[in-house]
């Protein structure tokens, strides 16, 4: 069995796994160890990490990074409000009242959750450790910094 973490961040996220005697940050597709927490959605798919961020120029209204922040807000909460109309891509309010993310995906307009967002990039992750380790992830660690700057209350 192999112990595996992620380190999910604002702008990046890290895949780490216990082997050798130590702590490994493995590397993702790119051979970056560093895999940017952007999701870019498009006419004919959805791409993560670094391949999201490469298209944050050409794709930009598609394109989600600093989502994190949104999770359990409502739409509704004075720093969504504050901070939706700085951003490029559109924050909408969820039929529970949540903020959710606007997008053209597969050429048709979506509505995306902050949860589900997260989900895609833990996917990613996920993939990121399996392909280092060659065997399937069962469990993982997950570590989420807060920079209590970024909430506001």
């Amino acid at each position: 069995m192999s112990v595996v973490g992620f380190d999910v961040g604002f702008m990046n996220c890290y895949v780490a796994v216990a082997r050798a005697g130590g702590i490994e940050t493995v590397a993702n597709e790119y051979s970056d160890r560093c895999t940017p927490a952007f999701v870019s959605y498009g006419p004919r798919n959805r791409s993560i990490g670094a391949a999201a961020k490469s298209q944050i120029v050409t794709n930009c209204k598609n394109t989600v990074q600093g989502f994190k922040r949104f999770h359990g807000r409502a739409f509704s909460d004075p720093y969504v409000q504050r901070v939706k109309n700085s951003l490029v891509y559109d924050i909408v309010q969820m039929p529970t009242g949540t903020a959710g993310i606007k997008v053209m995906y597969m050429e048709e307009e979506k509505v995306f959750s902050i949860e589900q967002v997260t989900a895609m990039l833990l996917t990613k992750l996920k993939e990121t450790a399996e392909s280092a380790l060659k065997k399937p992830v069962a469990d993982c660690v997950v570590s989420v910094s807060i920079n209590m700057l970024l909430l506001q209350f």
